[in-house]
């Protein structure tokens, strides 16, 4: 294997909601600036979601060490704004 694929990448937690509709502004925003995230849905949250479309548990939105600080002031604009 080459020195690339063995290259570790170190998530950090930008941000934890259980509300969908700041979940999906905070995935297009990531999109939007080429920022790569990855979703985690604790406890039964995934299967919840599949089932009936809404989970009473967190999601976790997760970006690399590298990307984390602009992520956190793209997020910031938008929960700062927001009230939340």
């Amino acid at each position: 294997m080459s020195k690339k694929e063995k290259q570790e990448i170190n998530l950090k937690l930008l941000i934890k909601t259980s509300d969908r509709i700041m979940l999906s502004l905070i995935e297009s925003i990531l999109k939007e600036n080429g920022i790569p995230y990855i979703l985690k849905d604790k406890g039964t949250g995934g299967y919840l979601k599949i089932i009936t479309g809404a989970s009473i548990y967190d999601t976790e939105v997760l970006v690399s060490d590298k990307d984390f600080e602009k992520a956190r002031e793209l997020v910031d604009l938008v929960t700062k704004s927001d009230g939340i």
